[in-house]
């Protein structure tokens, strides 16, 4: 008998959860303050404490998702920055493979109602820290501007190939997305070596 016993309240962690699994397995549409608080056993008011909206509660599984890529792709990586730089394209697609809805909702591409320049914006150190493993590759004299220009197109790269593949347009071949990194990373080499002369 549980009366007179008060029951705990839903936190965030678990409401994130319980939204996370639904979207993963159903789709970002399918995640509505109402189903979480249903697979929770709660009612929708309980979640509003902690969650204004659906696109708050997306927006922050979006947040979530971008600090474990940023997690996977840079965690102990090589020192050779040729190395370096083909780990993190060969995780980039891992976390793809990985996270498939994760990945198509923090980028936007279902859709799903989520705070575009919170997510951009989150993505930030993320990129900083892409241009600062590929600025050895251009060279010493390389500008921080010419290191973050190749990390976007490095990002652009990656990214319209994760699209593809996920739209089902193109297969899954981690030798082509390898083989496009280095020779985007070799064209930019000789790009510097002109420069120089």
């Amino acid at each position: 008998m549980n009366r007179g016993r008060t029951r705990p309240v839903a936190g965030k962690d678990e409401i994130l959860s319980a939204a996370r699994a639904i979207g993963e397995r159903e789709g970002w549409d399918a995640v509505t303050i109402r189903s979480v608080a249903q697979k929770l056993g709660y009612t929708s008011p309980l979640l509003y404490e902690h969650f204004r909206d659906k696109q708050e509660l997306l927006t922050r599984i979006a947040l979530d998702a971008i600090a474990l890529l940023e997690k996977e792709l840079t965690a102990g990586l090589p020192a050779d920055p040729v190395v370096a730089c083909s780990a993190m394209a060969e995780r980039y697609w891992t976390f793809v493979l990985k996270h498939k809805q994760l990945y198509r909702l923090m980028n936007g591409m279902d859709g799903a109602p989520i705070d575009k320049k919170a997510v951009g914006k989150s993505a930030e150190p993320l990129c900083t820290i892409i241009a600062n493993a590929v600025r050895p590759l251009i060279g010493d004299k390389a500008a921080q501007a010419e290191a973050r220009m190749l990390a976007d197109e490095l990002w652009a790269l990656l990214h319209g190939m994760a699209c593809l593949y996920l739209d089902r347009s193109a297969p899954f071949d981690s030798t082509k997305v390898r083989e496009a990194v280095m020779r985007l990373i070799r064209g930019a080499r000789k790009s510097e070596k002109t420069i120089d002369r």
